[in-house]
């Protein structure tokens, strides 16, 4: 319940947002919000807020014995909220959702799809169609609407490049040494070509670096989309490696260089032949790759969302309507 004890809907988020899906629920809360309903951001009580922190402007609201949650509330929690979390949300009277950006996270919040089924939500919200035939397959029976994530305008750019390559190696810091002392071994002619590592990071930042930068490796792994290859080709990177299974939403032979999924001599391979190719056959990929982007646009992810949410809500849709004079 809100403060003017009108029902509204609640999304399950963390501060300061590290990963790219903590920003999602913040971006979620501030459309929803911008479509006129009652929707603020719940944080946990380790939430440390600071105002640069803060992805998007919206409501903040913690939790407590000033929350009084009642049957017509909404609660959306993260595939991430941790077992014991979600057996202790159970109790509530709300409604529960749970928006499932990674089906590999799946069972840090239930046992087993058979416990995730038994649970009584009212439905899910997933990342891509990718993830929601990956859940399906693994027994889901849950009511998904699919939202698919956009793609900022901020990684937009069409700027000269420099001959390097931008890496992310968070989940396979390994991998990227070793697909680095490849191409440096197979290929060492090539071996000058510096690679720049996206670590700890402001958005700003990242699309700043990759603006600049060549080739994008990719170093996804189990991911429900992947956002990073997305932003390199907005960026205009020649895209190279790993989809990581979710990437394949998006990942196409004209759009980047994909390589089966732990096959480092054909990662560095792929690079090689990036970074070799003739102006006119790059800017053809080049081109693939910001028209695969550009289909995660913003208008696509308001109408998702929108859907999704007129799904959940049914008739009630005006009940979480702030009030207007």
């Amino acid at each position: 319940m809100s403060a003017s004890g009108l029902p509204a809907i609640y999304y399950v988020c963390t501060l300061p947002a590290r990963a790219g899906g903590e920003v999602i629920n913040f971006q979620h809360v501030a459309t929803l919000r911008a479509m006129g309903l009652r929707a603020f951001a719940l944080l946990d009580s380790a939430a440390r807020v600071a105002v640069p922190s803060r992805p998007y402007a919206v409501p903040l609201v913690t939790w407590g014995p000033h929350l009084q949650l009642r049957a017509d509330d909404w609660l959306v929690i993260p595939e991430v909220a941790g077992i014991a979390n979600v057996q202790q949300l159970r109790q509530l009277p709300c409604r529960t959702v749970v928006h499932n950006q990674n089906p590999y996270y799946s069972f840090r919040g239930f046992p087993d799809m058979a416990a995730m089924n038994a649970h009584g939500l009212a439905g899910g919200i997933t990342y891509g169609h990718v993830t929601l035939a990956t859940l399906r397959r693994w027994g889901s029976t849950i009511d998904w609407q699919v939202v698919r994530p956009a793609v900022l305008p901020i990684f937009r750019s069409d700027r000269p490049k420099r001959r390097q390559i931008a890496y992310m190696p968070r989940k396979r810091a390994g991998e990227a040494e070793i697909v680095r002392q490849l191409l440096h071994g197979i290929h060492p002619d090539l071996a000058g070509v510096p690679w720049v590592e996206i670590n700890d990071m402001s958005r700003p930042q990242v699309s700043e670096l990759l603006a600049q930068s060549l080739v994008f490796a990719s170093l996804s792994r189990l991911e429900g989309l992947g956002l990073p290859p997305l932003e390199a080709m907005a960026a205009g990177c020649l895209v190279c490696g790993y989809d990581g299974f979710g990437g394949r939403e998006f990942a196409r032979p004209d759009n980047g260089f994909w390589v089966p999924d732990g096959d480092v001599e054909a990662f560095a391979e792929a690079i090689a032949t990036a970074l070799r190719l003739d102006a006119p056959t790059a800017a053809t990929y080049v081109a693939a790759g910001r028209a695969m982007a550009a289909s995660f646009s913003q208008e696509r992810f308001h109408d998702e969302l929108a859907a999704a949410w007129h799904h959940l809500l049914g008739d009630r849709w005006a009940d979480y309507q702030v009030a207007t004079a």
